[in-house]
């Protein structure tokens, strides 16, 4: 089966600047599932205006969650195996607490947090024309502000944001202690998850409170060398 994955381009020296879509390489790379990439810089372009989009026998699945769920069906990939119904279950919480709440610690970072965003913006809009690029970080900074405030991570102040942010960082650093993976000897599911945030926190040669909070934890950084090395070799 011809998997087509159409994603962000990359940046930043990461393989995907959005965790989502680096959650789903990942995944796709520990499956083992070839796969052929189409770079998508605008995500109105996609379904349900997200990506990351997987098309595979003519299907067009969405959603990074949705697209592991039906490709591990189809292929019968089941990177959970070796996991009890417990492990499962906290597998599902963390994946949420990294998806709901430390991500917008990531976009605040990024998108709307002053010095982040001027070492941001180049990376994703610097090909674009300078009258051109004014017109459309305005208007994407500000629907990423309304989308914080909606969610309610964007009302907080931001030494308060970041702190909610690091108490997640602190709380995966204590569950993975001296683990090479979360859960054992083996990645699983999990990991492609948590690779996709910790990798675009940890890793990029950017300054900001999260990503220096982020290299306090030397076993975070060690995990995402380790599945790097494992991932995306070279």
């Amino acid at each position: 089966m011809a998997i087509e994955l159409h994603q962000f381009p990359t940046g930043l020296g990461m393989p995907n600047i959005s965790p989502f879509c680096m959650k789903l390489e990942t995944w796709l790379r520990l499956a083992g599932l070839p796969y052929e990439i189409k770079w998508q810089p605008d995500p109105r372009k996609a379904p349900v205006g997200k990506l990351p989009v997987v098309v595979a026998d003519g299907e067009t699945i969405c959603d990074s969650e949705r697209i592991i769920q039906r490709l591990s069906q189809k292929h019968g990939i089941d990177l959970d195996a070796g996991l009890g119904p417990q492990q499962r279950a906290q597998a599902h919480a963390l994946r949420r607490m990294l998806e709901e709440n430390t991500y917008w610690g990531l976009v605040y970072s990024r998108w709307i947090d002053p010095q982040g965003w001027a070492q941001f913006w180049p990376v994703f809009f610097g090909r674009i024309p300078a009258p051109v690029r004014a017109l459309v970080t305005r208007m994407i900074r500000g629907q990423i502000r309304r989308d914080a405030w909606g969610h309610g991570m964007g009302r907080h102040p931001p030494a308060d944001l970041y702190v909610r942010a690091e108490a997640d960082l602190r709380a995966l650093s204590e569950l993975l202690g001296e683990q090479p993976y979360f859960f054992g000897a083996e990645p699983t599911s999990f990991d492609a998850t948590a690779y996709g945030f910790l990798g675009n926190i940890c890793e990029p040669a950017m300054k900001t409170p999260l990503n220096d909070a982020a290299r306090r934890y030397p076993n975070l950084l060690a995990y995402c060398a380790r599945m790097r090395a494992r991932c995306f070799p070279g």
